[in-house]
């Protein structure tokens, strides 16, 4: 009988107690939840922000460096005068003596010229990636390569023109601005979709 009493005495858990308990609880456990995978998205965001400047720098200092040190390659207008026209199918377009774009428009997404080294240079945009053709205007060896990795999207490439045309006298200082989106792979919160621009003068002189 006693043990009866004790028992009765007890106060117990109520319901609406118990329900109380498992919302606090369920709120601690999403709340952690939610500050983890933000955590972890942020984490991502830093990678992949990092990643894509990664590879716009190296681009950049690849191109800027060759585009900086490009020389003369169309002194005149007959076909012997043009070094560059192997490196492409179609005609070749040029109307400048150090830089050309492969249309005849004021923008196009594909520059060429030959650098340094006497060897015609091609920079363009082929499957949502930069790449680069080289063919020495000799021996006509082509290579070609892409110089951003698959783990980005570059779009929207452009490029801008200044120099003297074939023949003229030379009072332009030849020099190229390019634009391009970039933006990593992956899902659009994790995308860190970057817009670059850059101009480049050239350092040949007549």
């Amino acid at each position: 009988m006693r043990l009866l009493k004790k028992i009765k005495n007890e106060k117990g858990v109520s319901l609406l107690e118990l329900l109380v308990a498992v919302t606090l609880f369920s709120v601690v456990i999403i709340s952690s939840t939610q500050i983890f995978k933000m955590v972890v998205d942020g984490q991502r965001n830093a990678i992949g922000a990092q990643n894509v400047q990664e590879n716009i720098r190296y681009a950049m200092e690849r191109m800027s460096k060759e585009i900086r040190m490009a020389q003369i390659a169309y002194r005149g207008t007959q076909p012997a005068d043009r070094d560059c026209k192997q490196l492409f199918t179609s005609p070749d377009t040029a109307t400048n003596k150090v830089y050309n774009l492969k249309s005849a428009n004021a923008v196009d997404d594909t520059l060429y010229f030959k650098n340094k080294d006497n060897v015609c240079v091609a920079y363009f945009l082929e499957n949502n990636r930069l790449k680069v053709k080289i063919i020495k205007a000799a021996g006509g060896i082509l290579i070609e390569d892409f110089i951003m990795p698959s783990n980005t999207i570059t779009s929207n490439l452009k490029f801008y023109v200044a120099d003297d045309l074939i023949g003229a006298y030379h009072s332009v200082q030849p020099y190229v601005t390019m634009t391009m989106d970039v933006k990593a792979v992956g899902l659009a919160m994790h995308e860190q979709k970057m817009k670059i621009q850059f101009t480049v003068s050239s350092r040949y002189y007549e």
